[in-house]
C-alpha cells in the first residue's frame, strides 16, 4: 500500500541526493555544475515543501491542535528557505568557504526536520487521514 510516509520519504531521499551533489561540486569548486544541481535541488525542495504546505497540513485543520507540529514544520520550512536563499547568494559569489559554511547548517537542519516529519508527523497523517490516503496523495505533484 502507497503511503504519506513512503512518498515524502522517497522525496526527502531525492532532495538529500542533490543536496549531497551540490556539496560535492561546491568543494570541487564546479560552479556550473553546481548551479544547475543547486536549481534542481531548490526546485524538488519547493515541490516538497508546496505538497506539505497546499495539501498535506491543511487537512490537519480542526484535527491536530494550532501551533502543533505542522506550525513547527512550517517554521522549519522557512529556516530552510532562508538558508537557501543565502546559498544562492554565496553560489553567486562564487564563495566556497561561505557555501560550505550554509550548506553544512542546512544539511543538520534538514535531517532534523525530515526525521520529525518520518518518524511523527506522516505516520501520523497516515493514521489520521486513512480513509482519504489515496485521493490525498493523488492531489499531490509527485512529476
Amino acid at each position: 500500500m502507497t503511503t504519506i510516509t513512503n512518498i515524502m520519504a522517497n522525496s526527502h531521499a531525492s532532495c538529500d541526493e542533490l543536496l549531497a551533489n551540490a556539496e560535492n561540486l561546491a568543494v570541487d569548486q564546479n560552479w556550473q555544475k553546481l548551479t544547475a544541481v543547486f536549481e534542481s535541488f531548490v526546485e524538488e525542495t519547493e515541490k516538497h515543501f508546496r505538497n506539505e504546505e497546499e495539501i498535506l497540513f491543511p487537512k490537519t485543520e480542526g484535527i491536530l491542535p494550532p501551533g502543533g507540529p505542522v506550525e513547527v514544520m512550517k517554521y522549519e520550512h522557512r529556516q530552510m528557505r532562508d538558508l537557501i536563499g543565502n546559498l544562492r547568494e554565496q553560489l553567486g559569489k562564487q564563495d566556497q568557504a561561505g557555501f560550505l559554511g550554509e550548506i553544512e547548517t542546512l544539511v543538520i537542519l534538514m535531517q532534523q526536520h525530515n526525521m520529525k516529519e518520518e518518524q511523527i508527523l506522516y505516520p501520523m497523517l497516515d493514521q489520521l487521514l486513512s480513509e482519504d490516503v489515496g485521493t490525498v496523495i493523488e492531489e499531490m505533484d509527485l512529476t
